[in-house]
């Protein structure tokens, strides 16, 4: 049934194909319809092909590994971040800001002509302010680069290598990694005259002169590995029998923090809390995140459901936009099924 839905959408051309996991009261399923590329020539997908999740990196490797660093009284939301980034140029930001989108700096920056990491990480840390820390919420790529710097810092290593270590090898996310090297199990992304077809190389341009490692996007997953995760937040921080997380930080990325007003919904951690149109005629108690290559990620902790969609709806061209629209439905309809099986086995 799902699989049906997923190929009308196909057929709408909303998204060349789509792999998904659904997690609920600890049972997975993982499936897969349609294509995870069309030019030069159509490729079915399969359950464990690799997407460029984009801004889900954000909260599946910063925001956690960030989480673990507070587990361990290492870091406290209330740092300044020149504490761990000497050369940042603003004594008043703090980690919690940077977190929340709360820093006052600018959500991007122009960065199709600049190549190198060096270049670009100086323009990161020489952006003017666009508001007063703390009095807006506007999302910010320029935010997580920072953090993913600053994790680099503490651990004295790559942020690539910290996540292998700290995030995807001890949630069994096997295939998840920054720079797959199985290039050909990458769904592709755009089709651009500079870049021709992106397939294996992040999608994101700051990310790309980062050398493909940077804390706003850069991360290619599978379906399998994410309910990895997803079972870990449903369980409180607990992955296999050990805690990975502690619950007192699982329950913070359910607290809504601060309040974005040009998009009327609540965040977290990064996280965006409550009702919104990725999960709608869901609960309150919900945390959800989409990325611009098109996957997404919802977790609703009362009714003990997960959902990741992924798909490449920017291939060949990101001027598609029609998977927004699309999303809100394909999760509905998971949990009309759900919920159906829930009242048959009760």
């Amino acid at each position: 049934m799902i699989n049906d839905l997923i190929l009308d959408y196909v057929n709408q051309n909303a998204f060349p194909g789509m792999t998904y996991s659904i997690v609920s009261n600890g049972e997975v399923k993982i499936g897969c319809a349609g294509f995870k590329q069309l030019v030069p020539q159509k490729k079915e997908v399969a359950e464990d092909t690799l997407y460029d999740i984009a801004s889900l990196t954000k909260v599946v490797v910063v925001v956690t590994i960030i989480s673990k660093l507070i587990d361990r009284n290492i870091i406290n939301l209330n740092d300044k971040v020149q504490k761990y980034l000497p050369n940042f140029k603003y004594g008043d930001i703090t980690v919690y800001h940077l977190l929340t989108h709360t820093s006052g700096l600018p959500a991007d920056l122009n960065s199709k002509e600049i190549v190198s990491r060096t270049e670009l990480l100086k323009q990161v840390y020489n952006l003017e302010k666009q508001y007063e820390t703390g009095t807006q919420v506007i999302y910010s790529d320029i935010g997580y680069i920072l953090l993913g710097e600053l994790i680099a810092n503490i651990y004295n290593k790559p942020l690539d290598v910290v996540a292998l270590e700290e995030v995807f090898t001890p949630l069994n996310m096997l295939s998840t990694g920054y720079r797959p090297t199985e290039k050909s199990k990458c769904a592709p992304t755009e089709v651009t005259a500079e870049r021709g077809v992106i397939q294996g190389i992040v999608h994101d341009e700051k990310a790309c002169s980062l050398d493909g490692v940077a804390g706003a996007a850069g991360v290619f997953t599978n379906a399998i590995d994410l309910s990895n995760f997803l079972l870990m937040v449903l369980n409180d921080g607990v992955y296999e029998g050990k805690q990975f997380l502690s619950k007192k930080i699982i329950d913070l990325w359910f607290e809504p923090l601060v309040y974005e007003k040009q998009n009327d919904r609540y965040r977290s951690l990064c996280w965006i809390v409550g009702k919104n149109k990725l999960v709608i005629n869901q609960g309150e108690n919900i945390i959800s995140f989409t990325g611009f290559t098109g996957p997404s990620l919802s977790i609703d902790r009362e009714r003990k459901i997960g959902i990741a969609l992924l798909t490449n709806r920017v291939h060949p061209s990101r001027d598609n936009r029609l998977v927004a629209q699309i999303r809100p439905l394909i999760t509905e309809h998971i949990y009309e099924i759900l919920l159906k099986k829930a009242k048959v086995n009760q």
